[in-house]
């Protein structure tokens, strides 16, 4: 990608117990759909640029 087009964005953690067991089900069934809901109730909640957060490249799981 030319430079001029790249823009920072920083990795941003979010907290997602409240919905835990929904993604790991919807995760186990391979429930696409459901994880598609699942993500854009999560990244609603960021209060920042849809766009932003709409592809995801990878997600981090941490205990």
């Amino acid at each position: 990608m030319d430079g001029k087009f790249r823009r920072s964005l920083s990795d941003r953690p979010i907290t997602v117990r409240y919905i835990w067991g929904d993604l790991v089900k919807a995760w186990a069934d391979r429930d696409e759909n459901l994880i598609d809901e699942i993500w854009d109730d999560v990244i609603s909640d960021l209060d920042s640029e849809y766009a932003a957060y709409a592809y995801v490249s990878s997600i981090g799981i941490g205990a």
